[in-house]
């Protein structure tokens, strides 16, 4: 989660700016961008991409993710574990693999945003910035668009809901700086965020909404869908680590 446009390369977009970039097969970089790159996976990314692989939690997590701590907030992070030449596992000569389920990082490109939470009722503070990665030979083609378009284009809308809504943890009013989990709350962060398939027997036992706070129907739902389950993991997470709000 990119909490700041200030460690980020590139030019900050203005509302409505526009821009021309264009990413196609015929390209002479084209399958460059997947290899080098650090490619995080956020929880909602990690959830279309176990979808997408048809594979449980925990083989997805061993085989195909990498954790580490991000420089700046300190929270868990997850990436995915490129090969021995440097390249994403999921790349094929004619493209990505799953690109329908390509994950926020893949979607944005050639852009990154930035955001912060908007206050009590508001919509996140986000920013767009250019990433002019030398040798991208998309930048300056014959379409044109904007930041909105471009988010509409790559089916972004959906990504960016799921992670705003990860904002109430990541950015919690109760944190102060950079977090340090140790190894049961970092655990307790991958099952509530990742590994649904654990997080699921805890939402399942008797009495953990009364223990948590959380209704019957709030339960009743999160069990039925996984995007629910997903954002009661976050709240529940965000309550076990910073109290209930």
């Amino acid at each position: 989660m990119i909490e700041s446009g200030g460690g980020l390369g590139g030019r900050r977009l203005a509302p409505g700016e526009p821009f021309r970039f264009a990413c196609r097969p015929g390209l002479a970089c084209f399958n460059t961008c997947c290899r080098d790159k650090r490619l995080p996976l956020l929880p909602y990314d990690f959830l279309r991409l176990r979808r997408a692989l048809d594979l449980p939690a925990v083989q997805v997590l061993t085989d195909y993710v990498e954790l580490e701590a991000d420089p700046v907030s300190g929270w868990p992070a997850l990436r995915i574990k490129l090969t021995d030449q440097g390249v994403c596992p999921f790349v094929t000569d004619e493209g990505c693999s799953v690109y329908p389920h390509r994950p926020t990082c893949c979607r944005v490109y050639p852009l990154a945003r930035a955001v912060r939470p908007g206050g009590p009722g508001r919509e996140p503070r986000e920013i767009f910035l250019r990433q002019e990665t030398p040798g991208c030979l998309g930048w300056d083609q014959p379409e044109e668009l904007d930041a909105a378009a471009w988010v509409e284009q790559q089916g972004l809308a959906e990504y960016q809901a799921a992670n705003n809504y990860c904002l109430r943890l990541f950015m919690h009013p109760a944190r102060r700086g950079e977090v340090s989990l140790d190894d049961r709350q970092t655990h307790a962060f991958i099952s509530a965020l990742y590994n649904l398939e654990a997080f699921r027997p805890l939402v399942e036992s008797p009495g953990f909404g009364d223990r948590f706070g959380f209704d019957r129907e709030r339960v009743d739902l999160a069990l039925a869908d996984e995007e629910e389950l997903l954002k009661l993991g976050v709240d529940w997470l965000a309550g076990v680590l910073f109290g209930k709000s």
